[in-house]
């Protein structure tokens, strides 16, 4: 018996190893359920291959998705966007990750949750490179990128860019009178012109383009008819840049039309996030996650008649785009995306399963100290995890105006365990502990003698939700700090100053709006007062960037240069990529007159941002110009000018190059481009007059002083050169003797006015004043005894 039991062992093994072998060689051949949905909808799509699809995508800033016509809005303007929704698929329910445009796109594009990403804020935070956006994965793939936005808030800078071969932000911040992420913005058509002038190029390849209209966001301003028709009821104005950018998509899709391309272009529209337009006492967005405020539009337009005018009614969030997308054309899903698929719900399957939708918002704890909201819905019930936990029906109650948290607090806490666990399962390693670089000794005693921080405890550290203040029970400072920011922006600086106060009054630990307090003070030249209210605001948190900025330009303002420099240089430390800082260091080195180390710190700025350093450019050639390095310092002006041809001063400084080598016909010329440019530039006028004189043309170069004076009324060497181009002409005696004593009169000790001494000692010699002559001859010559003295 033994001997026939092991081979037969040895069989029966080897039996079942061909088994396992067979079933894993068939279930590699066999159909997946996600295949499947794949040969469905190449089966509705026929004859077009999926995998051959343009991809245009629309994000629209700000955008409630209940104040779309197809949302079931009667006073919409939108008939574009609904005929998209007609004959597309409309998403009922689609709930946005973050309402702040630069966390929310940051979730889109790499449909994962902010808590894993990391961009929890705008400005201040970046997409890092190690995420993977679906500009990427397209891009290995074959597609031709771009991207067109409508504001700074996501420009290429801050990492949205990762696999976009053009990108068109290039926002020029010289017309812009305040420089914030929500004010340097331009309007839609100007975003469309851009993607026109690409798509004519490129309109024959396989592409993917993201159209970013801001439009609706603040200030609600829509252009002509639009302002008129839709000024009659409140919000009227928002409604009217909706109605805009409605207009705007109609022209990209005719474009599409003209070129042939529209059958086969999958497109997306969907908003970043809402607007709450005074719902829960709140005007705009960020502060709350209120379906206000993260409920969106999402419509996803395939080109099949068979996929038309379908409705998904259940919960589905903006992270579930990206993999949708991707298996749409049958491409790879990397492994760190989050969102689910919504290709099931497309085809009907699975409609009827429960989904649930996050949302979170920190803006209220990086901006206040009050605690951060996170929330997790069904298609039922709304949970909101918060100092004082909330929850609503959002079926009976949509307008979450009645908290039912204590009546049903069994569906509550199994909303809570549910969020908790979401939050543990997914998020990054390390994504809440974010703290303050860590510095030596030395360093941080000077930090705290300077007033750059108060302590090291980071903002991460000074408590946990429920440890800080609610959001719902401070939603009136909030309110009155964006009155006061709206204040300080129309310079009504008085109303701004007792806004503000009343604020710090009430809670002196907003840092918020100790920086808004402090700007106020920069504004109206009370450094020392915006030392202090900056002092304040470190004291709270002593990472806080925007003050340690603004502490650093006061200092900078003061001359008091070595503390100014510890400021920009703790800025590098918190944020290496800010340009900002290593700019200003450029800037004060140079006045320091150490002109290598501004040459490092301007070269480093435009090292950080080399597609919008005109000023470091600019800045940069005046340093070789010191070191009379010309070649270079010529260089570095054409290439401010080549970046932005209205560049203060780069025609200017062209033209002192051109002098001082000699070639003044063409220094001429660029002193003219300089002022036809910029008409008031006194000094482009005063240089220009000179070469005149210099050259054989003194009527000429009259003409230029009198433009100098004119455009600056106390330019004492304006007064003075006038007046002796005069003198050399014979001319104007009278004006001679009324200009230089004008320029005596601005500046008595100046290097050139015992030049006016000597100009009015020879004209009373030629008018046989004597007296006067010897007189102003002796002054002139007193005091030029009396500079060289000094300069010796």
């Amino acid at each position: 018996m033994l001997f026939f039991r092991k081979p037969l062992f040895f069989i029966l093994i080897g039996v079942l190893a061909a088994v396992v072998v067979l079933f894993f060689t068939l279930t590699r051949f066999l159909p997946t359920k996600e295949d499947r949905y794949i040969s469905e909808l190449e089966e509705l799509m026929r004859p077009l291959d999926v995998s051959e699809l343009n991809i245009l995508f629309f994000t629209l800033d700000t955008t409630r998705a209940d104040h779309l016509g197809c949302y079931g809005y009667d006073r919409a303007e939108t008939p574009n966007m609904d005929r998209l929704a007609e004959t597309g698929i409309l998403f009922k329910n689609a709930t946005c990750q973050v309402p702040l445009t630069l966390p929310s796109h940051s979730s889109m594009f790499t449909g994962t949750y902010p808590f894993y990403h990391g961009v929890r804020d705008n400005g201040g935070f970046y997409l890092e490179p190690e995420r993977t956006t679906l500009a990427e994965v397209l891009k290995v793939h074959g597609m031709a990128t771009s991207a067109f936005v409508g504001a700074f808030v996501v420009d290429s800078r801050w990492g949205l860019d990762q696999g976009i071969d053009y990108y068109y932000d290039n926002f020029d911040f010289a017309k812009y009178k305040r420089i914030s992420l929500d004010s340097v913005q331009r309007e839609g058509g100007e975003v469309i012109e851009a993607f026109f002038e690409w798509f004519e190029k490129n309109y024959q390849k396989k592409f993917f383009s993201w159209i970013h209209f801001y439009d609706p966001h603040t200030p609600y301003d829509p252009p002509e008819p639009y302002k008129t028709r839709f000024s009659k009821w409140n919000w009227g104005l928002y409604d009217g840049e909706i109605a805009y950018v409605d207009e705007l998509i109609g022209k990209v899709l005719d474009k599409l039309i003209e070129k042939d391309v529209l059958k086969k272009t999958l497109i997306v529209i969907v908003g970043d996030h809402g607007e709450s337009l005074g719902q829960h006492k709140e005007n705009a967005h960020g502060f709350f996650i209120y379906d206000a405020a993260i409920s969106v539009p999402l419509i996803i337009k395939l080109p099949s008649q068979s996929l038309k005018a379908k409705k998904v009614n259940a919960r589905v969030e903006t992270i579930d785009i990206m993999p949708t997308l991707l298996q749409i054309l049958g491409l790879p899903l990397p492994s760190e995306v989050q969102g689910k698929s919504l290709l099931p719900l497309i085809l009907d399957k699975h409609s009827n399963q429960e989904r649930f939708a996050y949302s979170e918002t920190y803006y209220p704890r990086y901006h206040f100290g009050w605690s951060e909201l996170k929330s997790l819905q069904n298609s039922r019930y709304k949970y909101i995890q918060a100092p004082r936990p909330e929850l609503y029906d959002i079926v009976n109650d949509p307008n979450e105006l009645t908290n039912i948290y204590r009546q049903e607090i069994r569906i509550g806490k199994q909303f809570e365990e549910k969020l908790n666990s979401l939050l543990e399962k997914m998020s990054a390693e390390g994504i809440e502990e974010k703290g303050p670089q860590k510095l030596d000794e030395e360093a941080m005693e000077k930090l705290m003698a300077l007033g750059y921080v108060g302590g090291f405890t980071s903002q991460s550290e000074l408590g946990k939700s429920g440890d800080l203040p609610d959001p719902k029970d401070k939603i009136h400072l909030f309110n009155k700090i964006k009155m006061a920011e709206g204040n300080f922006a129309e310079d009504k600086l008085d109303g701004a100053l007792e806004r503000i106060t009343e604020v710090i009054e009430e809670d002196p630990l907003i840092k918020e709006a100790r920086r808004v307090r402090a700007r106020i003070f920069l504004k109206t030249n009370k450094l020392e007062e915006a030392i202090e209210e900056c002092k304040e605001a470190l004291k709270i948190d002593p990472e806080y960037e925007a003050a340690i900025f603004s502490l650093a330009h006061a200092y900078k303002r003061l001359k008091k240069y070595e503390e100014a420099i510890t400021g920009y240089e703790r800025l590098m430390q918190l944020d290496p990529r800010d340009h900002k800082a290593a700019y200003n260091l450029g800037e004060i080195y140079m006045k320091m007159d150490d002109i290598d180390k501004a040459i490092f710190y301007l070269q480093k700025a435009i090292d950080l941002e080399p597609e919008r350093s005109s000023m470091a450019h600019n800045l940069l050639g005046t340093a070789y110009f010191e070191k009379e390095m010309l070649e270079q310092a010529e260089a570095e002006f054409n290439k401010a000018l080549e970046m932005r041809l209205h560049i203060p001063d780069g025609h200017f400084n062209l033209a002192l190059v051109y002098e001082e080598r000699n070639e003044l016909r063409r220094a001429v010329e660029e002193y003219k481009k300089e002022i036809e440019l910029h008409p008031a530039a006194y000094p482009a006028h005063f240089n220009l007059a000179k070469l005149y004189v210099k050259i054989g043309s003194p009527h000429k170069g009259i003409e230029h002083f009198k433009e100098a004076i004119k455009h600056k009324k106390d330019f004492a060497n304006g007064y003075l050169f006038l007046a002796k181009a005069y003198l050399d002409l014979g001319e104007n005696f009278d004006e001679v003797v009324r200009f230089a004593k004008k320029g005596l009169e601005l500046a008595p000790e100046s290097e050139y006015a015992p030049l006016a001494h000597f100009i009015l000692a020879d004209i009373y010699n030629r008018l046989g004043q004597t007296d006067k002559y010897h007189e102003e001859l002796r002054k002139g010559q007193q005091l030029q005894q009396k500079l060289e003295k000094n300069n010796r």
